[in-house]
């Protein structure tokens, strides 16, 4: 299996810089909507951020029970980790970089097969939008 296919998800892929952070939900972002996801991104250019930077948000005023929140951000990041090569492929072939909240919008714990199809389908927005 080639590298640019394995279905990882490294720290260095995860958004951890509150600076980056302040930046994407601040700046001029774009939202895109697939129940019972939501996305916010921001195109940045390469030399403050390499690839795809992803961070995944589950609301407490949802989810009271850490117990909930983790095992929703645990569905998306699978979700993630299994669909994400047609935007890093984009944004690797555009020299850019990729700031990517997901937050979590639904108040119940939905089927991780059907969230694995909307973050599939939120991905391709997302692709279709840069």
């Amino acid at each position: 299996m080639p590298s640019s296919q394995r279905n990882t998800f490294k720290k260095s892929e995860r958004l951890c810089s509150r600076i980056l952070m302040e930046r994407l939900f601040q700046g001029e972002n774009k939202s895109v909507s697939s129940y019972p996801l939501r996305a916010v991104f921001l195109p940045v250019e390469a030399t403050a951020q390499q690839g795809v930077s992803v961070l995944v948000s589950v609301p407490k005023k949802r989810f009271h029970d850490a117990v909930d929140r983790n095992r929703v951000k645990r569905q998306i990041r699978e979700a993630y980790r299994m669909h994400k090569h047609e935007l890093v492929e984009l944004m690797e072939m555009r020299g850019e970089g990729l700031l990517l909240a997901i937050v979590y919008v639904s108040a119940k714990i939905e089927d991780t097969l059907y969230v694995e199809k909307r973050l599939a389908r939120l991905l391709d927005k997302i692709a279709a939008e840069l």
